[in-house]
């Protein structure tokens, strides 16, 4: 009888019954209201790491984890995952860091977005495979408030986009650029800017680059 007493209290204050797992709200992360966060791919290493504003979402079968030790080595970080207002990410996206990423207000992305801040020393270590190497950062990665990323982008440690960037789809980002820049490729390169005084993408000013004793120009 005590025991039908303490299983019915439990439903009664958990909302639950023994065949039922309770999930602490967005998987213990810390979020404002109105955020979701949808079942991960893997479980999330760091959650006391990681933050979202209001509004945001984190699509279904993503991966985000803050790394504060690296088992192999024996490295240990300060990491910071900052996600910020009605921010939308989309489903199968990977956000890890062992440094900092931020994703200011406003941002959006398509589906497999993938940021890194950090990636395995590229230096060969005898009998040592590529996972259990050192975790090394160019730095922390930013993207600006209100970019808009497409489906397949890379963004590579040490990158930081400015405020209302667009990232064309399957694009692979390895160094930073500046408020309104239209940017695509494998390096993406820059391909307009946003004039906001002539209220039209333009094309970026032409470089002029010498080679073999003649004068070219070409486009960032």
């Amino acid at each position: 009888m005590i025991i039908r007493i303490l299983r019915f209290i439990k439903r009664k204050l958990l909302g639950t019954t023994n065949n039922t797992v309770v999930e602490l709200p967005n998987f213990g992360i810390k979020t404002g209201i109105g955020t979701k966060i949808y079942p991960p791919r893997r479980p999330i290493a760091g959650k006391e790491y990681i933050k979202f504003g209001n509004n945001s979402h984190l699509g279904a079968n993503s991966w985000i984890s803050a790394f504060d030790s690296y088992p192999y080595t024996n490295q240990t970080f300060t990491p910071e995952i900052s996600i910020g207002n009605d921010v939308f990410i989309g489903d199968y996206s990977s956000i890890t860091a062992i440094d900092k990423i931020i994703l200011e207000d406003g941002v959006e992305t398509a589906d497999f977005f993938y940021v890194s801040d950090h990636t395995h020393s590229y230096i060969p270590e005898e009998n040592v495979s590529v996972r259990k190497r050192r975790l090394v950062s160019k730095g922390y990665v930013k993207i600006g408030a209100y970019s808009g990323i497409g489906i397949n982008v890379v963004i590579l440690p040490g990158v930081t986009l400015g405020k209302y960037c667009a990232v064309a789809a399957h694009s692979v980002v390895t160094r930073s650029f500046p408020d309104y820049s239209l940017i695509s490729g494998n390096p993406a390169k820059l391909i307009k800017t946003y004039d906001m005084d002539r209220k039209k993408w333009i094309d970026p000013p032409a470089e002029k680059v010498r080679k073999r004793g003649t004068t070219t120009s070409t486009e960032d």
